[in-house]
């Protein structure tokens, strides 16, 4: 797939992509206001040497980086819940320190996290303070003197915003994802489509000889209406005396009111040139035009029967094939190949039509006030646009 097949799969399927970025950025938001929030604050405590000289530098620097697990242990904690009464285990509480020494440094930082605040930042400073005397009353060698000091030199402070969730990460995480799901369901769908959006669609779904085949992509007007047909009117056209005669079938036969957009087009521009059309709705007599030169349109369907068809191709040029863009299947335009192939029908083009709301207007009276008025034929009967 190229870049624009991609855009076009994507705008086909917005209400998919759209559907699921709403629903990751919804779920985000119901994680902003439905998650406690979480705070978390730190307390530092230096390791100094109590002895002078460089061989306690050198103590401190390798003895320092396993203090982190100390802080941890249970040795701290079981004073810790105690002394502050917490409604917790000492593995619950364990689960929510975390004890590191940054590279090159003599210090360990104890950070905590918790639902409340205070209790975060009352937490800290009780693991430190214990912390700092089981480290010193490890290290205490059998003269009663530990060679190292541990001093809570930083602190725990109340924090003021949470760690989790943040409301602009949350959000963002939940639009991207939406975003990239959507998309990602959206390009899969379109690929899994069988319906006809482009005229790339409808030569694909033709099959063999689709280089030959006409096709007039008509746009839409807000859905309403359809654009100009010119291409098709010219391809209609007469070029003598003869009239055109030819059988207006949508693929889709639920979508009528597409055919009666088209016909009211056709009719106006062919009156604009000053070429008479007569319309027959299907199972009604075949009329000539009023006129000579004239086209002659019938109104046919896929579901009419073999006998019905072959009438149809034996008075006719040959045949224009409705598809509605996004409601026609290319099932069904194969399966009406396979028909005008069984009753020998030429096919003059394909029409590709938006998919409309409603047909506003009929055939039959698209041109009030028209200088050239086209004689419409319904049925049997057979009246002048007026």
């Amino acid at each position: 797939m190229e870049l624009r097949d991609y855009v076009a799969a994507l705008r086909r399927q917005w209400r998919t992509w759209v559907g699921l970025t709403l629903a990751g950025l919804l779920a985000a938001l119901g994680v902003v206001l439905g998650v406690q929030p979480t705070y978390t604050t730190t307390a530092q405590v230096f390791v100094a040497s109590s002895g002078d000289g460089t061989s306690g530098s050198q103590f401190i620097s390798q003895r320092v980086q396993t203090y982190p697990d100390v802080a941890r242990s249970q040795t701290v904690l079981d004073p810790v819940v105690e002394e502050l009464s917490l409604d917790e285990s000492t593995t619950e509480l364990r689960a929510r320190i975390e004890a590191v020494n940054p590279p090159d440094t003599s210090q360990v930082d104890i950070s905590v996290s918790d639902e409340d605040p205070d209790r975060a930042a009352a937490v800290a400073n009780a693991v430190a303070e214990r912390f700092s005397v089981a480290v010193e009353d490890l290290e205490e060698r059998q003269d009663g003197v530990s060679p190292v000091d541990l001093t809570v030199t930083d602190p725990a402070t109340v924090p003021s915003t949470p760690v989790f969730p943040v409301p602009g990460l949350v959000l963002g995480l939940g639009l991207f994802v939406g975003l990239v799901l959507g998309a990602a369901v959206a390009l899969l769908r379109s690929r899994t489509d069988t319906r006809l959006h482009s005229e790339d669609d409808v030569r694909a779904a033709w099959g063999a000889d689709a280089d030959e085949l006409t096709v007039h992509v008509v746009g839409g007007r807000r859905r309403r209406g359809i654009g100009r047909t010119t291409s098709l009117t010219r391809q209609l056209e007469p070029l003598d005396d003869r009239p055109v005669r030819a059988v207006v079938v949508p693929v889709s036969p639920d979508q009528p009111g597409n055919v009666q957009a088209l016909l009211a087009a056709l009719a106006t521009e062919l009156a604009d040139r000053g070429t008479p059309v007569a319309v027959t709705e299907h199972g009604g007599a075949v009329p000539a035009p009023t006129a000579p030169g004239g086209v002659r349109l019938t109104v046919g369907s896929p579901l009419a029967p073999a006998r019905e068809w072959r009438r149809l191709a034996l008075g006719n040029d040959g045949v224009v094939l409705v598809v509605t863009a996004g409601r026609t299947g290319a099932a069904d335009l194969r399966g009406v190949r396979s028909l005008l192939a069984a009753v020998e029908a030429r096919l003059l083009s394909v029409v590709l039509l938006p998919p409309l709301r409603a047909a506003r207007t009929a055939p039959s009276d698209v041109l009030p006030g028209k200088p050239a008025r086209p004689a419409v034929v319904t049925g049997d009967r057979e009246t002048v646009a007026s």
